[in-house]
């Protein structure tokens, strides 16, 4: 996987979040720095596992979250 774009976003409550744009590719992240598929291409939060889905509006909703996080 290789990371295109870093965004940092922020839910209504203040709690912010950076994202990484992750497309297929191999990168250290491929060498157990992640659990996600090699071929993963979508959002997730820097240092974990968890992904995030871009909405049509332009926020991002969390996996597991209902908060919606729009751009810093």
């Amino acid at each position: 996987m290789k990371i295109t774009e870093v965004i940092n976003v922020k839910n209504a409550a203040g709690k912010s979040v950076t994202l990484q744009h992750l497309v297929p590719g191999i990168t250290y992240l491929d060498y157990g720095f992640t659990h996600l598929p090699r071929d993963f291409n979508g959002y997730r939060v820097k240092d974990t596992d968890r992904t995030a889905v871009k909405k049509n509006d332009g926020t991002f909703q969390l996996d597991n979250s209902s908060d919606l996080y729009k751009v810093a």
